[in-house]
């Protein structure tokens, strides 16, 4: 029997013992610490924590959320990580003031429209939110009638908006999710939800963020930077989208940034790029003054603009341990 000490964001610490043959995941299930998991293969990411000290070897899959420079840096799935001696390991979120446990909600559809010609802008109304506390950065599993397999979709809005929920979903051709919301799906159908899941956050040490974005990979990020709202603190967000005509949300990042003083706002294409854009990514748009040694730096998007970012934030100067990424890839 092993020892694994688990260090939370907030500074609170669990040490849970997992047995041979155990998982870290299945070890700390059955202490019934909260730890956050979703997928339980190695897919999702959300159970991803960094390894500080001792010895753990993981269950290489076909599916794996961590690169191999990532576990070289003590990247761990805790879904497929198995200790061989007494481990620390850090969690990227606070032990205290947690989100609810992940539940079924039922919602009905109160907006649809599309964003731009592959992204759909969806908005629900929660039937009950009195138990849903999610934070920034989380998702949710969307149920819809007809479809299927549930589709995983990170929430866009804030908890003040509860009880409204906005998503971001891109249409992929013949898509299951995505035939229904172009052909079937009206305001006023009803939804199931699996929610909230997910360990992308907010690091709260940090006094100042930056955030790269491609595509939907702006849904996270926008309700970490709106949650921002206040507190002073200067945030970034560089954002990103292949084409001009497949560009969304402007309008609506420009009068977020107009009511945020601390926030400035870059946008690229990499084709179309006229007066008011720049020609390029999202990473392209970071420069090495935007750093200093409190920043933390979230990404989410397409997983080659993730590998780009971080080799750009590595050039720049910024720590591994200052980098966070939304692993999840969701289905069409």
């Amino acid at each position: 029997m092993q020892r694994a000490r688990l260090i939370f964001q907030d500074g609170a610490e669990l040490t849970v013992a997992v047995a041979p043959g155990q998982t870290l995941l299945e070890g700390a299930l059955a202490a019934d610490a909260p730890v956050r998991y979703d997928c339980c293969s190695g897919s999702c990411g959300s159970c991803v924590v960094q390894c500080l000290a001792g010895e753990s070897v993981v269950d290489v899959t076909g599916k794996m959320p961590v690169n191999a420079d990532e576990l070289a840096e003590g990247l761990r799935p805790a879904c497929l990580t198995r200790i061989k001696t007494d481990a620390t390991f850090e969690l990227p979120y606070s032990l205290h003031d947690a989100p609810s446990l992940p539940s079924k909600h039922s919602a009905q559809i109160v907006e649809l429209r599309r964003g731009a010609p592959s992204v759909a802008l969806l908005k629900l109304q929660l039937d009950r939110a009195e138990d849903f506390v999610f934070q920034p950065g989380q998702y949710v599993r969307l149920a819809a009638p007809g479809v299927g397999e549930a589709r995983a979709y990170s929430i866009a809005s804030t908890a003040t908006d509860l009880p409204l929920l906005e998503l971001m979903i891109r249409l992929v051709p013949n898509g299951t999710m995505s035939r229904w919301l172009q052909e079937t799906a009206k305001v006023g159908d009803r939804v199931k939800l699996q929610a909230p899941l997910g360990s992308f956050g907010l690091d709260d040490r940090a006094t100042r963020h930056v955030f790269v974005a491609g595509g939907t990979g702006l849904a996270p990020v926008l309700s970490m930077v709106r949650s921002l709202r206040g507190r002073g603190q200067p945030a970034l967000l560089c954002f990103g989208c292949t084409r001009r005509q497949e560009l969304f949300y402007e309008q609506e990042l420009a009068a977020l940034a107009a009511s945020m003083p601390e926030l400035e706002v870059r946008i690229a294409v990499m084709e179309g790029a006229d007066i008011d854009l720049h020609s390029g990514t999202a990473v392209s748009l970071l420069r090495r003054e935007d750093f200093d040694a409190a920043t933390v730096c979230y990404l989410c998007g397409p997983p080659l603009m993730v590998d780009a970012a971080r080799k750009a934030l590595s050039a720049h100067g910024v720590a591994t341990k200052a980098i966070r990424a939304e692993r999840f890839q969701p289905g069409g």
